[in-house]
């Protein structure tokens, strides 16, 4: 295992790309466009316009650059807190179900 600062079982990698999400809760499905900040083994930061509630799932494509496919996530919502810079946006924390 690698040592992190932060102690973290699995290092992040800062991605900063697009990424299109299905948020699903009890108030059906929505789609929203914004950007996966890093990515780890077991789970996400998502930056988004839009609220989520912790257990929430949603479904992730997060984008890459040339012929490379998108990476395709299903992951659960284990944090949520609005941005302080006044852009309304939110970052959630999300832990990896499934990635194709």
């Amino acid at each position: 295992m690698l040592e992190s600062p932060e102690n973290r079982n699995f290092m992040r990698m800062a991605v900063n790309a697009d990424v299109k999400v299905t948020l699903k809760n009890e108030k059906g499905e929505q789609q929203l466009q914004g950007i996966c900040l890093d990515l780890s083994a077991v789970g996400l930061s998502l930056q988004l316009p839009e609220n989520a509630e912790i257990g929430d799932s949603l479904f992730a494509e997060i984008g890459s650059s040339g012929s490379i496919a998108p990476l395709k996530v299903t992951a659960e919502v284990v944090r949520s807190q609005r941005l302080e810079d006044n852009s309304g946006d939110f970052i959630l924390g999300c832990r990896i179900i499934s990635m194709d």
